[in-house]
């Protein structure tokens, strides 16, 4: 087991000790990847994962070298985390896509350190994987800034990104299925978890499904890092993966134009 982990020189967690939990045909394993890089809430982060009512979730935390501080506290969990490793990276994704190929489970995703899961929301997500066994992906319903957010709207990819709540907390993914689509694109510096959407719903044709909005998975705190970019950043961001992903030039130009003429328009009006 330690063989497996050689290359990283700062770990620890449960797989260390040779303890690694199975997927079970009417328990399935769920991965939570969670990145983390100098994050204030790290601790209760990590306690809102490890206190879910569902029990047989792995807990893999991916660290960009924070620091004296955040081993310490790591290393506090070292019998609670399943693994956890802690290196410097290329940022974020980067982290995000070492998360996702560690993990064992049959469906995975991302709990940012600045987030919070709420203690039912394996237990609703582990439901809907037993109940519906032809889907690729979860999209649950999650809290940001106070407000609701839910839905699946896939037919609108074409011309906006943002069709799922959120690409943290509340969604996860049949690893099995990304594996098929492949993980984030380095390239992108921000929005790569959009060129993932994109790919799995319009290139791989990837089924969903969503959560009530009553079931709520938890609460996003502080993230959005995309969002914290300028809008002349975020729009030629999105038309370069939207090209890259072969989509008709035509398209893109009407998003150019329309995006342009809302933020004029929102500008001239206080909006």
């Amino acid at each position: 087991m330690k063989k497996r982990f050689s290359k990283y020189t700062k770990l620890g967690g449960l797989w260390l000790k040779s303890f690694e939990k199975k997927d079970k045909k009417n328990y399935p394993l769920i991965s939570v990847i969670m990145p983390n890089y100098k994050s204030t809430n790290l601790e209760k982060s990590i306690k809102s994962v490890l206190n879910q009512t569902y029990k047989n979730v792995e807990l893999i935390l991916v660290d960009g070298d924070s620091g004296k501080k955040t081993i310490q506290i790591l290393k506090k969990y070292n019998n609670k985390i399943d693994f956890w490793l802690s290196e410097k990276d290329k940022g974020m994704w980067d982290a995000w896509n070492k998360g996702l190929k560690l993990a064992r489970g049959r469906f995975v995703g991302i709990v940012d350190s600045t987030n919070k899961l709420y203690p039912d929301a394996m237990k609703i997500l582990s439901n809907y994987i037993k109940k519906n066994q032809n889907f690729d992906f979860v999209c649950g319903t999650v809290k940001k800034d106070g407000r609701i957010y839910g839905g699946f709207n896939p037919e609108k990819i074409t011309i906006k990104f943002n069709i799922i709540p959120s690409s943290v907390v509340g969604f996860f993914i049949k690893r099995s299925s990304l594996r098929k689509v492949g993980y984030l694109n380095l390239k992108y510096k921000i929005q790569a978890d959009y060129d993932l959407l994109y790919r799995m719903i319009v290139k791989h044709n990837l089924k969903g499904i969503n959560s009530s909005g009553k079931e709520v998975f938890g609460d996003l705190g502080d993230s959005g890092f995309s969002k914290k970019h300028n809008f002349r950043k975020t729009l030629f961001n999105e038309i370069i993966i939207r090209n890259d992903n072969g989509q008709n030039k035509l398209v893109l130009l009407y998003i150019i134009v329309g995006r342009c003429l809302r933020k004029i328009f929102n500008i001239l009006f206080g909006l």
